[in-house]
């Protein structure tokens, strides 16, 4: 397959005028190069994309950027094979600083916010930033908004790719980038004074004090969403055969089962009937996920707080808009409707066991995390794997699990069901060094995936064991390699705009295993949440674009064959249990798709098998 050829070229062109600010005051830094090819024009080419490489511009004294609502600049992708991704940062009142996950507005002198953007080879677009004034967006200091800087003082912008991972090679980053600009006015009825702010969630969990499109605001809305968007469902689309693979493709080997093979030098997963499948799919797809605990603020809401002070608010929506409290049978029927009219094809982990025991939709399944009764690690997320029980205390705790989880034992023979996962995001980075490297981690490693990948195959024989989700592609090659001894198919999550340019030779010493990219997503700040997440971008069509590109190149690199979104439904306004509080949904908290992103997903589900 011609990786140089697959990608769609599209071409932005903004006419704007520079408000006094320019890329000509942009040095390089670590490896990059900059080369100047104009008034507010730079070429940024580097071979490396650690933390430290791109442009920077500093400014000590600070420039008042506080007049504009959005930072904007072109961008394109001169390379011609390529797809590229890039980041541009924010900082404002001194050094840079982490913006956070969580959802609060408490200002900070050194905070940073960022924006990113892929792009296929030759193609041009813009990133945008939108510029979170305090005097707009802040929240008192006992309440929470979005995260604000001071856009009166900003000190520093990079352009950078982060999150590196990717090995360093000639032609890694080659980007022209143009007309920096400060754009629009700052949206000043978003001000809320101090004294009336609170309270800021209203009864459906959305943030009181801002208007968009698609915002609730009544019961009727809700209970009219139900049949106006059965009515706008489409069928799943014509290419796939009824596992959602490539029906008229090459005819393999029908197992029964999901399988993996290399065909024409790229991997795939096969379905049960023999065809080449791509696994585009969305984790914790379920009725509900985090409930937000209203019980230290509750002046915060303006609906009353139960006596337990859960505000479960995607099941009080839920149940408006079905007209009854018994109704997740209908809702997950509409669910597996709703990712044949998306394009998606598989239920990503975490999801509900209701969807799998339906299995009318390919799924992936997690066997256990944090096994009970298995020693950990006192200090990382990670078993103590040279403890004399480990390998008989995982044995049973996999074992258990398959005897007493009525779904997992369902799976295990259900044509369906692709895989198991067993464990998410160990921290084996952090231990590797902490036992001395290579020589003493190795029987470890080995170990844990030897009886991961046993006790599977016993419990459930032929199944794909899709390992343990590592975090990140920037992992010792210690694991890479023990991961491919054992794994079938090997799991990444990663929150980058691309993750194309990964390395085709991670696996060393010969081996050659696929790759599952298990979480990746983008968010944006235009639909009244406090959180982009961890790959932001400026709006919900960007989203959607976002989305596209990304899959695109995991589509066509040699050895990922799936994508999940991470994940089904925004988290809580507030945050979930540790925090996190992104803008990362197909729905919002009152089950309203985004369409935008629905839409790009149907797209790229249409054309993944070689439509148009």
């Amino acid at each position: 397959m011609n990786k140089s050829k697959f990608f769609i070229v599209l071409f932005f062109v903004v006419t704007c005028v520079c408000q006094g600010i320019s890329l000509d005051d942009f040095t390089a830094v670590y490896k990059a190069k900059a080369v100047h090819e104009g008034v507010n024009v730079v070429r940024l080419i580097s071979p490396s994309a650690e933390w430290n490489a791109g442009l920077v511009w500093k400014n000590p004294q600070g420039a008042d950027f506080s007049k504009a609502k959005w930072l904007a600049v072109d961008v394109e992708n001169l390379s011609k094979t390529r797809q590229g991704r890039l980041t541009m940062h924010v900082s404002a009142g001194g050094v840079s600083g982490d913006s956070g996950d969580h959802a609060t507005a408490i200002f900070k002198k050194n905070r940073s916010v960022n924006t990113g953007i892929g792009l296929n080879p030759g193609e041009k677009g813009t990133m945008k930033l939108l510029l979170t004034h305090p005097e707009v967006y802040g929240a008192p200091q006992d309440a929470r908004g979005i995260t604000v800087i001071d856009t009166a003082h900003v000190t520093m912008i990079e352009f950078k790719m982060q999150w590196p991972f990717e090995d360093e090679f000639d032609g890694l980053a080659d980007y022209r980038l143009s007309n920096l600009r400060l754009e629009g006015e700052p949206d000043a009825k978003r001000h809320v004074d101090a004294d009336k702010y609170v309270p800021f969630v209203d009864k459906y969990g959305q943030f009181v004090h801002d208007e968009w499109p698609a915002k609730v605001h009544s019961d009727d809305e809700l209970a009219a969403d139900l049949a106006d968007e059965i009515n706008h469902l489409q069928a799943a689309p014509k290419s796939w055969d009824r596992f959602g693979g490539w029906a008229a493709g090459p005819q393999l080997t029908a197992t029964g089962r999901f399988r993996t093979e290399k065909v024409d030098g790229k991997w795939w997963l096969v379905t049960p009937e023999g065809h080449l499948f791509f696994s585009v799919g969305v984790d914790v797809t379920r009725v509900m996920t985090d409930i937000t605990d209203a019980k230290r603020h509750p002046n915060w809401f303006q609906s009353d707080i139960p006596a337990d002070g859960k505000m479960p608010f995607t099941i009080w929506n839920l149940e408006k808009k079905f007209g009854k409290k018994d109704f997740a049978a209908d809702y997950y029927d509409l669910v597996v409707k709703r990712f044949d009219s998306w394009g998606l094809n598989t239920i990503g982990n975490w999801s509900a066991s209701e969807l799998a025991l339906m299995s009318r939709k390919p799924y992936v399944m997690s066997v256990l995390e944090r096994a009970r009764g298995v020693k950990r690690h006192p200090k990382i997320n990670i078993y103590d794997l040279e403890d004399a029980g480990f390998e008989e205390n995982m044995r049973t705790a996999i074992r258990q699990r398959f005897e007493t989880d009525a779904a997992l034992r369902h799976a295990a023979t259900d044509p369906m069901c692709i895989g198991f996962f067993v464990d998410n995001e160990l921290q084996f980075q952090r231990w590797i060094p902490s036992v001395g490297g290579k020589e003493k981690a190795e029987p470890g490693l080995d170990l844990y995936f030897r009886v991961c990948k046993e006790e599977l195959a016993k419990a459930a024989p032929g199944k794909l064991y899709l390992g343990s989700r590592f975090v990140g592609f920037r992992q010792a090659g210690i694991l890479w390699r023990t991961a491919a001894k054992y794994c079938d198919v090997v799991t990444v999550n990663a929150y980058a705009n691309s993750v194309y340019n990964i390395s085709e030779k991670m696996f060393d010493a010969g081996a050659d295993k696929p790759l599952l990219v298990g979480e990746f997503h983008f968010g944006c700040l235009d639909r009244g949440m406090f959180k982009a997440g961890l790959a932001p971008v400026y709006d919900q069509t960007e989203r959607g674009r976002s989305f596209a590109r990304f899959a695109e190149g995991c589509l066509r690199h040699p050895l990922i064959v799936g994508c999940h979104w991470f994940q089904y439904r925004d988290q809580p306004l507030l945050g979930r249990g540790d925090g996190e509080a992104y803008q990362i949904g197909f729905v919002d908290v009152c089950d309203r798709p985004y369409r935008e992103l629905c839409d790009a997903a149907r797209r790229f589900g249409e054309t993944m098998y070689g439509g148009r």
